[in-house]
């Protein structure tokens, strides 16, 4: 038998949802339109209005604090410390490089050793 799979729901603030009523109580604009701008269900704003009016409407009890983003923006550096992290960066990217010409020269003497090692073996 298959198992099931635990379902996420959103849950919403207690802040959100008064904003979301307030907006779909404006006269000039549909209920239906409010959701799909917010991205939720129709019938969860006219549930959330009807709370709202019997005086109910309250957050979620198992509401986590919100998770600070992951994705968030670097914090603008000055340009001369910008300079200097890049100025790191060439500077350890040319001793690679050096380093990788060092193997690669020691392996084309190594082989060129080998040639003549192997045409004095020939002859």
């Amino acid at each position: 038998m298959g198992q099931t799979k635990k379902r996420n729901y959103d849950r919403y603030t207690l802040a959100f949802k008064q904003q979301a009523v307030k907006l779909a109580n404006h006269p000039s604009v549909t209920a239906k339109d409010i959701a799909e701008g917010l991205g939720i269900h129709v019938v969860m704003l006219y549930r959330w209005r009807m709370e709202h009016k019997n005086g109910e409407l309250r957050e979620n009890r198992h509401m986590k604090p919100p998770k600070s983003s992951l994705k968030r923006r670097k914090t603008r550096t000055d340009p001369a410390k910008a300079k200097d992290d890049e100025l790191i960066k060439a500077n350890k990217r040319i001793r690679e490089l050096e380093k990788t010409l060092g193997l690669r020269t020691e392996e084309l003497d190594l082989l060129k050793k080998a040639r003549r090692f192997f045409e004095k073996a020939r002859r």
